[in-house]
């Protein structure tokens, strides 16, 4: 089955590449919350995690947005779960705002050549980059969904995520461009 891609990322391949996208815990969490959580398997047919990202969403997060959408996509087999056995390039990625999880998480994206990282924390985000990732967050699968159709307007999911305890200021450069981004602004 041939999925839209996000950023040019067609199905299952990019220019004859297979496409692998890693994603840490809060895209997860954040599109459960707001009820969005279908776009990461309309937009990637095949997603990886790690286990840890598992222990935080599922384990730790039982009863918590997240842990209901990824045990049902785990069953389905539309995310699955993969191991990084390389500690030389977690250890070398642990920084003091970078958590082993953290660490684990890119190195996965890493190890697994993948062709995009899911995460929305800053830090992860930058050093991501630096080790030359892409990297998309919640609010670009949003805006993506919002400029294919999917979802109707963008302002209110972004003010769902809020309210959900999201760090995200209606009155800061992200909010507005994804609003501007869309043209709902």
């Amino acid at each position: 089955m041939v999925r839209q891609g996000v950023g040019g990322v067609q199905g299952n391949t990019v220019t004859g590449r297979r496409v692998i996208v890693v994603t840490d815990s809060g895209p997860l969490i954040h599109l459960a919350a707001v009820k969005q959580f279908f776009l990461l398997n309309r937009f990637f047919q095949n997603l990886l995690i790690t286990p840890h990202v598992f222990e935080e969403v599922v384990t730790q997060g039982t009863g918590r947005a997240g842990s209901m959408e990824l045990r049902q996509a785990l069953q389905d087999q539309w995310i699955t779960v993969r191991q990084v056995d390389d500690r030389d390039v977690i250890h070398r990625l642990i920084a003091p705002n970078i958590s082993e999880t953290d660490a684990i998480v890119i190195a996965a994206a890493l190890v697994h050549n993948a062709t995009l990282l899911l995460a929305d924390d800053i830090a992860v985000r930058t050093l991501a980059m630096r080790e030359g990732l892409a990297v998309m967050g919640t609010i670009g699968i949003l805006v993506h969904a919002r400029l294919e159709g999917i979802i109707d307007r963008l302002q209110p999911v972004l003010d769902q995520l809020i309210a959900f305890g999201f760090y995200l200021d209606p009155a800061g450069r992200v909010y507005q461009d994804a609003l501007l981004r869309v043209k709902e602004r």
